[in-house]
């Protein structure tokens, strides 16, 4: 080899090191760049955490077996599979009950399931970090979609990673299967929490509690700490100004299903003048969920309900009037949000930003009873339903009024609906696969006069469906007399295409039955 091209090979060697260097010294730089920026994010933020009770049972495999209740214990326990970090430090993480099951089960023991839940406070940002080591993740989603998250995905760690800015719910779910789905209660940092030593406040600490029943009586708040998990219910009857509040859990795992004899309703409200119910979470209850009856001027807030037996309806307001419930998440075993008339008459009445996740029944649902009171003059009306997400549907219609009384059902507005999976007619939902469905029926089952009533100015504008079945959809009087009049369905998307006549949007419309209905 010559003098000269020993000379170039090490210079050759010099420029490729130094180009090397300024691109590690570049990769250093933008990596530290991300890891300030990360730490700017979280500089400003705040996070409270809320240790479960150590009481709480370990979750087994056993224990996550589907089967119904009368063949494991199906109580409230300490998740062991699934870990969540937030901002680095451990979220505790609870296993409680749901169900998968499509269809009705006589017998009031449709086979349970288990899911995975976490709660905590923020202000700012909160990096959400979730480890699955026993699962395989091949895709994972954030719900609600709207937030547009996108996870980082560790496969070889079995780890997700995520940042949120809302307080809000949030569902993980892993390889586009309802099966042990993440609900994750981000709240927003608690304020102005009452003090235990105030008389009018009944005041529940951390730790697992059993208490058979909280009567609340005149002006008495009851506040459930975060960390405190009660088991029991909580009532009350010919009230005024009451209150419930606070971060911890109501369980109903202990009682037996109800089986049409005894439901114990762990948030009931009968007879009742402003009503404040906040921000607390209640889990496997033994029949229906949150009542109001016969009540007025209600706030319901920030809930949080995942109910997973027979007969399991999410928030169910009979006779009232002047309620507002928002910012609630419900995952229910019947329907999720309902009015009916079983007394007086029901008015202005307004569901608003509230997360869906409909295992049987419908989603929102006005009826069947509409006059189980056989009053005179019976009539629901002004009442709405804006700002929905629906996260699945697995069984019957989204929207549905079902008018099987005498009542005039009038001035309901369903506004800013998303489906983010709609799965109308699993099961025995195949018998009302619709994703909207206006009826006056003769129902056996719900029934109580023998005249029909009207349905009358209804609105359905910008419903939107994401994904899943394109469900038929029906709207259907009982007779020349009473009919359905007044309808207006606006920007109904569904998968991805603009409706804009009724058979492109496979409506079934009984044109004896129906006056002035609408599509634009």
């Amino acid at each position: 080899m010559s003098e000269s091209k020993k000379t170039v090979i090490p210079e050759i060697v010099l420029i490729i090191l130094l180009v090397a260097a300024i691109i590690v010294s570049l990769i250093y730089v933008k990596n530290k760049k991300v890891v300030a920026a990360s730490a700017n994010i979280l500089a400003d933020s705040k996070l409270v955490l809320y240790e479960g009770p150590k009481s709480l049972k370990d979750a087994t495999e056993e224990d996550l077996k589907s089967t119904s209740e009368n063949q494991r214990d199906i109580s409230l326990m300490r998740c062991t599979d699934t870990i969540v970090k937030v901002n680095g430090h451990d979220c505790f993480v609870y296993d409680t009950n749901v169900n998968h099951t499509r269809q009705w089960v006589n017998t009031y023991a449709p086979p349970l399931s288990r899911t995975p839940i976490t709660y905590f406070d923020f202000e700012g940002a909160a990096v959400i970090e979730v480890i699955v080591p026993g699962r395989q993740l091949d895709s994972v989603k954030i719900s609600p979609l709207n937030y547009g998250i996108t996870p980082e995905i560790d496969k070889e760690n079995h780890t997700v990673k995520f940042t949120i800015t809302e307080p809000d719910t949030y569902t993980v779910t892993f390889n586009d299967s309802p099966e042990r789905a993440l609900h994750i209660f981000a709240n927003p940092i608690e304020t102005d929490v009452p003090s235990p030593d105030d008389e009018n406040v009944v005041y529940i600490g951390p730790g697992e509690w059993n208490i058979e029943a909280i009567m609340l009586e005149d002006g008495q708040t009851l506040y459930i700490s975060g960390g405190a998990v009660v088991h029991g219910i909580v009532n009350s009857n010919f009230t005024k100004n009451v209150t419930v509040r606070g971060r911890g859990i109501i369980d109903g795992s202990h009682y037996k299903s109800w089986q049409g004899k005894m439901a114990y309703i762990p948030l009931k409200f009968d007879n009742c003048e402003n009503i404040n119910i906040r921000d607390v979470i209640v889990l496997n209850p033994n029949a229906w969920v949150c009542q109001a009856f016969n009540s007025k001027n209600g706030i319901i807030d920030g809930i949080k309900i995942i109910s997973p037996r027979p007969n399991g309806d999410g928030i169910t307001l009979q006779s009232c009037e002047n309620f507002e419930v928002k910012n609630c998440f419900v995952r229910s075993w019947d329907d999720s949000l309902v009015v009916k008339n079983y007394d007086k008459n029901s008015k202005n009445i307004t569901f608003k930003n509230i997360q869906i996740w409909t295992d049987l029944a419908q989603s929102m649902e006005i009826g069947y009873e509409t006059n189980k009171g056989k009053k005179p003059d019976p009539s629901i009306t002004n009442i709405s339903f804006e700002d929905i997400t629906v996260l699945n549907n697995f069984h019957k219609p989204v929207i549905s009024i079902h008018n099987a009384d005498d009542a005039l059902v009038s001035d309901v507005t369903f506004r800013n609906i998303v489906v983010e999976n709609a799965q109308i007619g699993s099961g025995d939902g195949e018998e009302m696969p619709y994703l909207i469905d206006l009826w006056i029926t003769q129902s056996g089952n719900w029934s109580s006069t023998r005249d029909r009533g009207q349905i009358r100015n209804v609105t359905i504008e910008n419903v939107q469906v994401l994904s899943g079945k394109f469900n038929p959809s029906r709207i259907k009087g009982f007779d020349a007399e009473h009919t359905i009049e007044d309808v207006v369905i606006r920007n109904l998307e569904i998968l991805g295409e603009k409706i804009t006549d009724f058979e492109a949007g496979k409506f079934e419309i009984d044109e004896q039955t129906t006056k002035n209905i609408s599509i634009e």
